[in-house]
Parts: C-alpha cells; structure tokens; sequence
C-alpha cells in the first residue's frame, strides 16, 4: 500500500470484512493500522514463501496466523476482565504491538503467549492476577 487512497480501500476492506468480528477502534486510524499490520504480514510472508502473495491471500493468512490465536486469548473472561474499558479492535493492536517487541527478543514467541504476557504486564485489578494461572 503506497498511496494514501490505497490506505483508505484497505481500511474499508478490513472494516466490512471483520464487520461480525465486532473488533472496533477508539481511535479514528484504528482501521488503516490494522491495514499496515496486514500489508506487513505480507511483506514478510512474501519473503519467507520467495513469492509475490496477493493481499487477499495475505489478509487470509494474517487472520489465521496472527489475529485467531490472539483473538482465542483477548476474548477470554480472564483477559477481557483486565481490560474492561478496551475496545476489541485496541487490544488487538496493543497485543500486536507487544509481540513484535518480545520477538525482538525472541523470534519463537506464538501470539498466544505474547497476549499473555500482555494481560500479566499491563492489564488491571484482580484478572490480571488470574490470567498468569486460568488463559490456555
């Protein structure tokens, strides 16, 4: 995604693709950061694959790798308990944002873990204290 109208049809695309997803934005660029999120999955599963992946391809394989497995975590009890006032669409963005600093570290880390290392460092009141012993 190059142009600024680029930016703003792939927006719309996630936003009316994962529309049941009820993902939601405080923010008003939510949906174009998680437009570059996708656009860098791309870039790096073309690399890994040595191939030229299409963005219906890339926005397939960056909901089944990366948004399901943090998705199955964040919409736990344990998790959303820690985060009551978040939006869906905001800690996707937060936990995102965390696992690419702990694969900074440690290029193995799953997603699932990054969430959980999200909820046990930043999330609030009592969850975050069951969500190190009860999140899968």
């Amino acid at each position: 995604m190059n142009t600024v109208v680029e930016k703003i049809d792939a927006a719309r695309t996630l936003s009316k693709m994962f529309a049941a997803e009820h993902l939601g934005f405080s923010r008003p660029d939510g949906w174009t950061l998680l437009a570059e999120h996708v656009d860098v999955h791309k870039y790096w599963l073309s690399r890994e694959l040595d191939l030229n992946v299409s963005w219906d391809e890339a926005v397939f394989s960056w909901y089944e790798t990366v948004m399901v497995p943090i998705k199955r975590v964040v919409d736990s009890w344990e998790f959303r308990s820690a985060f009551p006032r978040q939006s869906n669409g905001d800690l996707y963005l937060a936990v995102s944002d965390h696992w690419h600093y702990l694969k900074e570290r440690n290029p193995a880390v799953a997603p699932e873990d990054a969430a959980r290392s999200f909820v046990t460092h930043f999330g609030h009141g009592v969850a975050r204290w069951f969500s190190r012993f009860l999140l899968p």
